[in-house]
């Protein structure tokens, strides 16, 4: 278990940071000392951090990265009881019915979570090829004064 400096460190982030994040219920220490220090364990670092590069890869707003993190808790306790009550068993009938509405909740899940990807990555695509764009015409006219350059030299 880590205390929160250590955390800190781990994701180069401020305890400030990690507080807020808190409040915001986007993480949560699994612990806490008598005295009230927060612990964390290796996997609510890892969370940390998955929530760090949402933030930082794709530019999400922190409700946005609050609206993936909880779809992403939904979806783990959609799967374990699913897992729990429904895999490897022959079903028939209202339990049938029931398991695929229970896979159907988990794909809907997904499904949005790989839209808000989705619809991340075009924006970061339209912005490179804007960059692009702007850095084809500068070689361009780049190469066409060189050639002037070079043909009023001669």
């Amino acid at each position: 278990m880590y205390r929160i400096e250590e955390v800190a460190q781990k994701t180069k982030l401020t305890k400030r940071a990690l507080r807020y994040y808190e409040e915001l219920g986007l993480v949560s220490p699994s612990g806490r000392t008598d005295s009230g220090y927060r612990m964390y364990t290796d996997s609510d670092v890892e969370q940390i951090l998955h929530v760090k590069d949402i933030r930082d890869l794709l530019g999400a707003s922190l409700a946005e990265i609050k609206d993936m993190v909880e779809l992403g808790r939904f979806y783990e306790e959609q799967r374990d009881y699913y897992n729990l009550h429904y895999k490897d068993r022959e079903l028939e009938g209202p339990e049938l019915l029931r398991r695929i509405d229970m896979l159907q909740t988990l794909e809907d899940t997904l499904t949005t979570q790989r839209t808000f990807l989705q619809t991340k990555m075009a924006r970061m695509e339209e912005l490179l090829k804007s960059y692009d764009e702007k850095l084809e015409r500068i070689v361009g006219k780049k190469h066409e004064l060189e050639s002037k350059h070079q043909g009023g030299n001669n």
